[in-house]
């Protein structure tokens, strides 16, 4: 059974990765292809700044770890 990675926080992000224009994992500027990678959560305060993020066609094809036992997701 394969686990998904974590998304990067919100703060970690680039203005184009939270803005979905570049792709979450690598940073490189979208086109086509692009596949949702799910929401980056983030909070400033009483602000909750979650955003969908995206990924483009490489980084999607990467294999997914194994989730280790014990890791609850």
């Amino acid at each position: 059974m394969s686990a998904r990675i974590e998304l990067p926080p919100v703060e970690q992000l680039s203005s184009g990765q939270f803005r979905g224009l570049n792709c979450v994992w690598c940073g490189v500027k979208l086109t086509t292809g692009a596949v949702s990678a799910g929401i980056a959560r983030g909070r400033s305060g009483a602000h909750i700044l979650d955003t969908e993020v995206w990924s483009c066609p490489n980084c999607v094809s990467v294999p997914v770890p194994d989730r280790e036992p014990g890791d609850h997701q």
